[in-house]
């Protein structure tokens, strides 16, 4: 639950509407929005892509917690 969670707040993040942490980059860095979301698309991919892995395969997260657990 924990590793799921912290990846959706991770995709909440950067993601639109709320997206704080693409407005404060534009902010800092005095670019547009547009340009920050483009430079971030590959990295929200992965991201989408390792949250559907996760769900869809709870092994990868529960096998290696269990090896630490023993």
């Amino acid at each position: 639950f924990g590793v799921l969670f912290i990846m959706n707040n991770a995709i909440g993040l950067i993601t639109p509407p709320v997206g704080t942490v693409l407005n404060v980059v534009a902010g800092v860095g005095k670019m547009k929005m547009d340009e920050v979301t483009r430079g971030v698309l590959p990295f929200m991919t992965a991201q989408f892509a390792v949250m559907f892995l996760l769900v869809f395969f709870p092994a990868i997260v529960t096998v290696p917690a269990r090896w630490f657990a023993s």
